[in-house]
């Protein structure tokens, strides 16, 4: 009886050791990811500066600028993209590397942004003096995606998008 008691109580311990090792893993690859992700923010933000210093929209800026939207994978990534030709920046144990495509549709250049770009466009009030309260349109905010990819340790890979507009 003993005997049949010490495997019960051998088993257990051992099911209790295995399931806390694998909650273990699955904790570190979760944490792994995080940290992936918000090395992420890193090409986010480079990518912003980037597309707000463009001199010409209208030119691709090979291998990191796309001045027309990107056919994309099943995933919703770009799959024209060779990352092996996009430069990384390291922080801490992560390579991050990013591209920004200009959501626009071919041919180049874009003659008609409202046809063409997806683009958002405010109103503001005209003068109520003299009867000229005809509203002023602003001038269109054209909309950039940047797609981060984020690799790491134990094979960690993230990928990350945003959306811009300049």
């Amino acid at each position: 009886m003993v005997l049949i008691a010490l495997t019960a109580l051998l088993l257990g311990s051992a099911t209790l050791m295995r399931s806390t090792e694998s909650a273990t893993m699955i904790v570190a690859n979760t944490t792994f990811k995080d940290a992936a992700v918000r090395a992420g923010e890193l090409g986010t933000n480079a990518g912003f500066t980037a597309i707000q210093a463009l001199v010409s929209e209208d030119a691709n800026q090979a291998p990191w600028y796309y001045a027309t939207t990107q056919p994309v994978d099943a995933a919703g990534m770009p799959s024209t993209v060779a990352w092996g030709g996009v430069a990384s920046t390291a922080m801490g144990n992560y390579q991050v590397q990013w591209v920004a495509e200009r959501l626009c549709i071919a041919p180049l250049p874009v003659t008609d942004v409202f046809g063409q770009c997806q683009v958002s466009q405010t109103q503001q009030a005209g003068s109520s003096r003299g009867g000229y309260g005809i509203p002023i349109q602003n001038d269109p905010i054209k909309y950039y995606r940047i797609t981060t990819r984020i690799t790491g340790p134990k094979g960690t890979e993230q990928f990350v998008q945003s959306l811009v507009s300049r």
